[in-house]
């Protein structure tokens, strides 16, 4: 006999020593694939043109798309119009027509402002990290996608963990961008809105609010992907 552990739920099932094919789990009903190769075959966990499947690949790429975007763009409006100022992950960036110039934060941590530079570099490294995650992420997923099409081989437990690790990266991107976006407003807000007597309001940009509803989505999407999975 062999013992192994459900993919899905985790439990320990026996087996023969010379089972092989498609097995139901009895704690969890979920099913599984064992064989003689201890390498997962391709699984039939969804329809590939499902339509949860291809909204959701499209909501991971351009999750990604706009995470990378994000690092030079404003998170945050203080000025608008022909001259504009906004706070992005290394910085405030000024602009004037086609010119821009960031004052980065560690020149902020030698100047008046030094606890809004502090709170930049908090805010710009949970930004790198969002990143991480979704690099991760998309990792993650094309790892499942080449299994599942047959283009790739690895063990059950490395399976399992590309699975499952999808739903915590994604959460992962989602919670460190909403985290560093809220920290960075609420510090700008206190900052640079009281020092001008709120005739500069630090509100949120186009950009951040299209990035979160894109990982909000994506993490909904990835949630639904790992219950059909199960």
């Amino acid at each position: 006999m062999v013992v192994i552990e459900c993919p899905h739920c985790e439990e320990h099932i026996e087996l023969d020593d010379d089972a092989s094919g498609l097995f139901e789990c009895p704690f969890c009903e979920g099913e599984f694939e064992w064989g003689e190769s201890d390498t997962l075959e391709p699984t039939s966990t969804g329809d590939p043109n499902n339509s949860i499947t291809t909204f959701s690949h499209i909501a991971h790429g351009l999750g990604g798309a706009l995470l990378i975007f994000g690092l030079f763009s404003n998170w945050v409006v203080l000025l608008s119009g022909q001259i504009a100022v906004g706070i992005t992950p290394f910085g405030i960036k000024g602009s004037f027509g086609g010119l821009s110039e960031t004052t980065s934060w560690f020149e902020g941590l030698s100047s008046e402002d030094v606890f809004l530079a502090l709170v930049g570099l908090v805010f710009m490294i949970l930004v790198i990290i969002a990143l991480l995650f979704q690099i991760a992420h998309i990792t993650f997923r094309i790892i499942v996608h080449m299994t599942e099409a047959g283009n790739l081989e690895i063990s059950i437990r490395m399976i399992e963990r590309a699975y499952y690790k999808r739903w915590a990266t994604s959460k992962g991107a989602l919670i460190c961008t909403v985290v560093g976006y809220l920290l960075i407003q609420l510090t700008a807000f206190i900052t640079i809105g009281a020092d001008t007597g709120f005739e500069i309001i630090p509100r949120p940009s186009f950009y951040i609010i299209s990035l979160i509803t894109v990982l909000v989505a994506q993490a909904y999407l990835s949630y639904q992907e790992t219950l059909i999975n199960q």
